[in-house]
């Protein structure tokens, strides 16, 4: 099983490593305002992004702003894809950061990024497609702001 997960996240590395490198902030809780960790940062990377902020550490809102990320990621522990995208915009003043401005604001489910188990593979999926919609389709477990679901 280890040795599929790491096929399946090296040839997600090479259909991305000639793409962007986005900025992407991603979060396990929104209060106080954790950054998801360490393995989900190597996923964002893997994903083609750049992970923004210190994996698994506490941040704030102002911080973030000013790091402009150009994808922003929630996947809230124990909220699985119930986290209010379109609240936590205007509640941190995030609106001019490049992600809210394009509409690249996201929820992934929770049990995809915050369980170092093979349910990682569908966030690494899931993260794919938010960092890189052009190259990878839509994902099971995501949800962007501007969805209706």
């Amino acid at each position: 099983m280890i040795e599929q997960m790491r096929a399946a996240i090296e040839a997600i590395r090479k259909r991305t490593e000639h793409l962007p490198r986005l900025r992407i902030f991603c979060e396990e809780w929104g209060k106080p305002l954790i950054a998801s960790q360490l393995w989900v940062a190597e996923l964002v990377e893997a994903a083609g992004g750049e992970f923004i902020g210190r994996p698994g550490a506490q941040t704030d809102s102002s911080a973030v702003e000013a790091a402009a990320p150009e994808v922003l990621i929630a996947a809230w522990c124990g909220a699985g894809d119930r986290v209010p995208l379109e609240k936590i915009i205007p509640q941190r003043k995030w609106g001019s950061t490049p992600a809210a401005r394009t509409g690249r604001v996201y929820c992934i489910r929770d049990e995809y990024l915050n369980t170092p188990a093979p349910t990682l593979i569908s966030g690494l999926h899931a993260l794919a497609a938010a960092v890189h919609p052009e190259v990878f389709p839509q994902a099971d477990g995501l949800r962007c702001i501007n969805s209706s679901a």
